[in-house]
């Protein structure tokens, strides 16, 4: 059994949609889409969705999602950008590393909701903000992969955006969006336990969000 995307055409590409369970890389440079295709994903089922957020906040969020037609009002967010008045009352970490000091707090508030709200669909914004909170390669790759099979243990399905690949080897499927003079497009160059439609595909950004032509694919 597959899931979809919220992109028929991206369905396509994938022969049916994602296998449940799993978790996904979605990356490329800022603008090319990451965060619309997250919320395509979320918006099939916004009630049993979650949205852990580093990049924007959570009125924003549901603002942009408005201006796409997509319906995440039943969506549970997990804001962790800094408040205006952060910038006011900045601590100085004199024995630990800011890092150090706000990973496991973090974390707990991650696993709670998960284990609390059992969300059959995570979308993770951006995630090179989440693997910063560990010092350093080593522990960055760790926090990765037990984080991947926590969230993935029940059979939630796991989408990740990054501007960076560093976790390509450690997730099932990957995703690259681009975005140049050519236009934007779209690239399927990994997905563990399935065949998929292999090149680059055009994608369109429009009022109703993404769209992969479907005989493109």
């Amino acid at each position: 059994m597959r899931i979809s995307t919220g992109i028929s055409g991206l369905d396509h590409i994938l022969h049916g949609g994602l296998l449940p369970g799993r978790t996904y890389l979605v990356h490329g440079e800022p603008g090319t889409g990451k965060t619309t295709l997250g919320l395509h994903f979320l918006s099939c089922e916004p009630s049993s969705g979650l949205l852990i957020s580093f990049s924007q906040p959570a009125e924003r969020i549901r603002s942009d999602a408005a201006a796409l037609s997509l319906d995440i009002a039943n969506l549970t967010i997990l804001d962790f950008t800094p408040s205006a008045a952060t910038f006011a009352e900045m601590q100085i970490y004199d024995i630990f590393s800011p890092s150090e000091v706000e990973r496991d707090p973090l974390t707990r508030q991650i696993s709670k909701v998960i284990e609390e709200k059992a969300p059959k669909r995570i979308f993770v914004d951006s995630f090179g903000s989440f693997r910063s909170l560990a010092a350093d390669a080593f522990q960055q790759r760790r926090l990765a992969q037990s984080f991947f099979r926590f969230a993935t243990m029940r059979g939630n399905t796991l989408l990740i955006a990054s501007e960076e690949k560093e976790c390509a080897g450690d997730v099932d499927g990957v995703i690259l969006l681009t975005s140049g003079t050519e236009g934007r497009s779209v690239r399927v160059t990994k997905l563990r336990g399935s065949d998929f439609h292999d090149g680059t595909h055009p994608m369109r950004l429009s009022s109703g969000g993404l769209d992969i032509p479907l005989n493109a694919a």
